[in-house]
């Protein structure tokens, strides 16, 4: 009677487990169609309200991401407070400091960093076709995502059941 409830019990965590791993991927998704919103809401803003980015980043932007919404918060603080410094290497540092948080690989980070070329470039045509080149990009990472996201929820799933399975095989 215990070895059936051990065993039951091995099996529903690692249908926990499949389950989780699929819910990461989604969330990881999600985080990225986020950032592209904020990245046209940005560009929107700069576009319509001719504020300075300080003030569209601090008080105009609201991500409902909570990291995202502080790295909009703290970029527009250190841009009021560094006045006349180059907000694309703000951008860049700031960007080097959120990657973790956000749990972004390379190529994300990569195009995220170039981003702030669009917001902080010499003119709006120049700021428009870099806004386009990182959307392009990033539209791209999020179909690979998409597409890897398939593959490892069923790989995640059919490791985590077996294994599990495996485990409650040799208990018995």
């Amino acid at each position: 009677m215990v070895k059936a409830a051990g065993g039951g019990l091995i099996l529903l965590a690692s249908v926990g487990l499949a389950v989780t791993l699929g819910a990461e991927l989604r969330e990881h998704i999600s985080l990225l169609y986020e950032i592209r919103q904020m990245l046209l809401d940005i560009a929107q803003e700069a576009g319509y309200c001719l504020l300075p980015m300080e003030e569209i980043l601090e008080n105009r932007l609201h991500p409902q991401n909570e990291i995202l919404s502080r790295f909009c918060k703290t970029l527009g603080s250190t841009l009021r407070e560094k006045g006349g410094c180059d907000g694309t290497i703000l951008w860049q540092q700031e960007m080097e400091r959120y990657q973790k948080k956000l749990q972004l690989d390379a190529a994300e980070r990569e195009v995220l960093e170039h981003a702030g070329r669009a917001f902080f470039g010499k003119n709006t045509e120049e700021n428009a076709s870099n806004l386009a080149l990182c959307l392009e990009r990033l539209d791209y990472i999020i179909e690979e995502k998409r597409g890897e996201q398939k593959e490892k929820k069923r790989v995640a799933q059919t490791v985590s059941i077996m294994g599990g399975l495996m485990l409650i095989i040799l208990l018995i």
